[in-house]
């Protein structure tokens, strides 16, 4: 990671030496980051709207679907995709409401129908079977998919994932509690880096210089997350798919996740039959960004023991 770093930070250097603006600097910095994990940016026209995704050139028939959590995005899993040794065709959409996919206050946002949304994005690809992972939100949805199409999935990884809410998660004193809810209303830096802090206990570099346009988006956005995180909230208890599961399952976690307790964790472990259980100690609620090489690492050694 910290190589990693030094490449950013001088690849930025050299590009603002060069009289680009910002703007041009932030996208040629996303567009640097999915190079480097041979990731390729995409649509697909569906029929609730067009998905944004990114994918891989490789032809190997067991593809990895990667879900990203609440008000995140595609290149959420941008690092994590670089440190993944084995040749998946990877394929990280941006869920309905998030990044460049349709976005519309009068579509439905509750897990239910993200997952027929996503089968329909899934078919579309002409995918038969997959690995899916999916970080909080995502975790979600990614659970409720694996339940509700067993055939199409020969492994789970649930990544910090909503959907057991043990007594301890602050996250359900968020729902009681709107008026302190850090997911909303992220219109200062002050309000972003707050954010970051709550969702991952050692959020990774972001140069100041892209700070102004990632608070601009996100106060755009503001009214519409509002929106996602209600439908998104209507159901968070899928006990009984985790009960249910025949699927290989992985479960990794933050051991400082603010936003779903660490207990959830154990709970899912306990819940889903022959699950692996692997505790991240020292990071939060984002283990895919705070330590994508240690993540991706444990993901590997999950996936090529399926077979």
């Amino acid at each position: 990671m910290y190589n990693y770093l030094i490449r950013i930070l001088f690849f930025t250097l050299t590009i603002n030496l060069m009289g680009c603006s910002v703007e041009e600097l932030y996208d040629t910095a996303i567009n640097y980051e999915r190079s480097n994990a041979k990731l390729e940016f995409k649509t697909i026209d569906l029929s609730f709207g067009q998905i944004a995704y990114l994918e891989n050139n490789s032809d190997n028939d067991s593809a990895i679907v990667l879900l990203h959590g609440f008000g995140g995005d595609k290149d959420n899993w941008n690092r994590f995709s670089a440190e993944l040794k084995a040749k998946n065709h990877i394929l990280a959409p941006d869920l309905p409401g998030h990044g460049k996919s349709v976005s519309s206050k009068n579509l439905e946002y509750s897990i239910k129908h993200q997952v027929e949304m996503l089968d329909q994005f899934i078919t579309a690809k002409n995918i038969k079977k997959i690995h899916i992972a999916g970080n909080s939100m995502g975790g979600a949805i990614a659970l409720a998919y694996a339940y509700r199409f067993p055939d199409k999935v020969d492994s789970l990884i649930l990544m910090d994932a909503l959907g057991m809410i043990s007594s301890k998660s602050e996250s359900a004193k968020l729902i009681e509690d709107k008026g302190n809810n850090p997911f909303f209303d992220i219109c200062t830096e002050e309000k972003f880096n707050n954010l970051l802090s709550f969702g991952m206990h050692k959020p990774p570099y972001i140069p100041d210089i892209f700070m102004d346009i990632l608070v601009a988006e996100k106060c755009k956005r503001a009214e519409l997350e509002k929106v996602i995180y209600k439908d998104m909230m209507k159901n968070t208890d899928f006990s009984f798919e985790a009960a249910n599961l025949s699927t290989p399952t992985l479960i990794i976690w933050g051991g400082k996740d603010r936003i779903l307790h660490v207990d959830n964790a154990a709970l899912f472990h306990k819940t889903i039959k022959g699950s692996q259980l692997v505790i991240l100690d020292e990071f939060g609620h984002v283990p895919l960004l705070e330590a994508p090489d240690e993540t991706a690492q444990i993901v590997d050694s999950f996936i090529n023991n399926i077979h």
